[in-house]
């Protein structure tokens, strides 16, 4: 066999490889009941609908989809449910879709004269990107669909496959609103190459008008507007502050530099494209918080810009005639040795209690069976995808009310919220739960459930254990 082609049988091999843990990752931990209804119930009865030609009415968030985020992608996955009907397809999808971008990059690298050796080993570190296994881990979501297509746009940009390329670019910008802050970034690393100077211009136009354009769409779908809209700092000192002023964010840079063993560094075009994009959830306030976790899917489109500064990192050595090949491989080392060090998520399969089942598990399981397909029904937050195959599916609010009738005995007490057309309740009450997943603690909804079922608001169909299937009888 040819070296090149051991070469790529080894890519492949380890696509494959990577695809079988990315998706063990991800399944293993929705059958553990750890993933969410936001985002993967909410994403996965987007697609079921359009798998079953309805309209994609979002309960969970309880509007149009597009109210939510601009995601025009997501039709093309329905052939997905076709094939296998069940939400764990969805995370099957994204861990070979991911995986397989491994080889955009591989070419990529090859294109720009780097040895085999080096282009496997860059294309490893990219495939392995700590913010792409969060991404995996945390659940699904459309921005890992962008990942993997900025890679293919990267290499049939710099390939000059004009009409894939513009292909890529259309469907890079209906993945999600902010894709045209992600090509702006992409702007900023190609603004520096004199052949690609026009198209890095372009990108910034597009980008601007893009952002401009689906923000006007989504608040006209959506009850409350625009959620997404940044208010930035006036003061320069405030903004520079802010990219660190917390110990998330802080991690966030650490980890994403230290990837690539800090390589990017030396890549104006790359830091600024980092920038670029964490500004948009680091500079923009509080509000936005939740996105400044490097543990979350926002963290994975960083993934090809830092790539891109590497591979620029590596032609400024190359000039200085030092050997890329050789710290390529130390690149791999220290990656391997920051897996270990920070242990990321895919450290996750090696321990034994990511895969032990607990009793409860299985109790929840076998009450998940009770419910009727065609039911609509109202549950916590980490139930909703195991049951979001449906057309209505809601999800629990639990909330302390002052009721004047002193229904629990005294004005104020715990009560479940959510949409009244629901028909049934389905709970999972066994101790010791995370807020995440019941958004409360387990003490108040335990409250509020005994409060329900003392005032006849419902009527307890089946247990299993701690899980619960109640009918809703007002």
């Amino acid at each position: 066999m040819k070296l090149a082609h051991r070469y790529l049988a080894l890519l492949f091999t380890w696509i494959v490889v990577l695809s079988i843990l990315y998706a063990t990752l991800s399944i293993v931990r929705h059958n553990h009941f750890q993933s969410g209804g936001f985002d993967l119930g909410l994403y996965d009865q987007t697609v079921w609908q359009y798998s079953r030609f309805l309209w994609p009415y979002n309960t969970v968030k309880e509007r149009f989809i597009l109210g939510d985020h601009f995601t025009l992608t997501l039709p093309l996955l329905a052939p997905l449910f076709w094939i296998w009907g069940d939400t764990r397809m969805l995370l099957i999808f994204q861990a070979v879709w991911i995986s397989a971008a491994t080889y955009a990059i591989y070419q990529l690298c090859l294109h720009r004269k780097f040895s085999r050796l080096t282009a496997r080993c860059i294309s490893i570190i990219y495939s392995l990107f700590y913010g792409i296994q969060a991404a995996v881990f945390f659940d699904f979501h459309p921005v890992v669909i962008a990942v993997g297509l900025i890679a293919w746009l990267v290499l049939f940009l710099e390939t000059n496959r004009k009409k894939l390329f513009w292909a890529n670019l259309i469907f890079l910008l209906l993945t999600q609103e902010n894709m045209g802050i992600a090509i702006i970034s992409l702007a900023a690393i190609y603004v520096w190459k004199k052949e690609h100077r026009n198209m890095a211009i372009t990108f910034i136009f597009i980008g601007i008008a893009w952002s401009f354009v689906t923000s006007k769409i989504i608040a006209s779908f959506s009850p409350i507007g625009f959620r997404y809209l940044p208010q930035i700092p006036t003061n320069p000192v405030t903004i520079v502050k802010s990219f660190f002023n917390s110990e998330e964010k802080q991690q966030a840079w650490l980890y994403s530099f230290s990837w690539f063993s800090f390589l990017p560094l030396l890549s104006p075009g790359a830091v600024l494209a980092v920038v670029i994009d964490l500004a948009q959830y680091f500079v923009t306030g509080p509000e936005f918080s939740r996105m400044w976790s490097p543990l979350m899917h926002h963290r994975a489109i960083l993934a090809p810009f830092l790539t891109l500064g590497t591979l620029d990192a590596l032609a400024f050595m190359k000039k200085r005639n030092i050997n890329p090949q050789a710290v390529a491989v130390g690149a791999l080392i220290i990656t391997l040795g920051v897996q270990y060090y920070f242990h990321f998520p895919l450290n996750k399969l090696a321990k034994r209690s990511f895969w032990q089942t607990e009793p409860w598990m299985e109790n929840t399981r076998q009450l998940l069976k009770e419910v009727p397909q065609d039911a609509s029904v109202a549950t916590q937050q980490n139930l909703i995808p195991h049951l979001s195959h449906r057309k209505e599916i809601y999800i629990i609010w639990p909330r302390e009310h002052d009721f004047d009738d002193k229904r629990c005995g005294q004005r104020s007490c715990w009560w479940l919220d959510f949409n009244n057309r629901a028909q049934y309740l389905v709970l999972d009450l066994h101790p010791n739960q995370w807020v995440t997943q019941l958004l409360e603690t387990n003490e108040h909804v335990e409250a509020a459930v005994k409060n329900m079922e003392q005032f006849g608001k419902i009527a307890l169909v089946k247990s299993v254990g701690d899980a619960k299937f109640y009918k809703i009888t007002e």
